[in-house]
């Protein structure tokens, strides 16, 4: 029966953000990338995105940066309990993006941090960032910015408790 497939299809249509970019680089795929909205004078932002890597060799993600001005920086962070907290952690040596698997950049894990806003980033808007490979080189790609309710719809993330988050 087709149903399966057509209903497959809808399902993922309903998942992506819209206008979702997928990009390829080397044996990288990119896909979904977003960027979470801030209230004015935020000083930090998250930056999400999936990294199937379809080749062979491992590659890792090891730097980032925004074009436009809109961050001072852009850090490579994780997600991890410390404990009963859960803190947040700037990544040593990259990202890896093991040979045949997807590795996805979302909110309670691995992320890009924005740092140093030079003003708020608003839904409906988008900011080019540059992602940087060890292997496959780099990519400049528009990134989405999304509410916190959109990224959580697209990624399937139920979300984190920000209350017991510590730097």
């Amino acid at each position: 029966m087709r149903i399966f497939p057509i209903l497959a299809a809808l399902t993922l249509a309903v998942a992506l953000p819209a206008g979702a970019q997928t990009t390829t680089l080397g044996d990288l795929t990119l896909d979904a990338p977003m960027l979470r909205d801030t209230p004015p004078n935020a000083p930090v932002a998250g930056g999400f995105l999936t990294v199937t890597n379809n080749g062979e060799a491992d590659d890792t993600l090891i730097s980032a940066a925004t074009i436009d001005g809109i961050a001072g920086e852009v850090q490579l962070h994780r997600m991890e309990m410390d404990g009963d907290v859960m803190k947040m952690a700037q990544v040593d040596g990259g990202i890896e993006i093991p040979a045949g698997a997807t590795v996805t950049l979302m909110p309670g894990g691995l992320h890009l941090m924005l740092m140093g806003l030079t003003g708020p980033l608003e839904a409906g808007t988008s900011h080019p960032v540059t992602l940087i490979f060890e292997n496959a080189g780099e990519v400049t790609m528009d990134f989405p910015v999304m509410t916190l309710a959109e990224i959580r719809a697209a990624t399937g993330e139920a979300g984190m408790d920000a209350g017991k988050m510590g730097n």
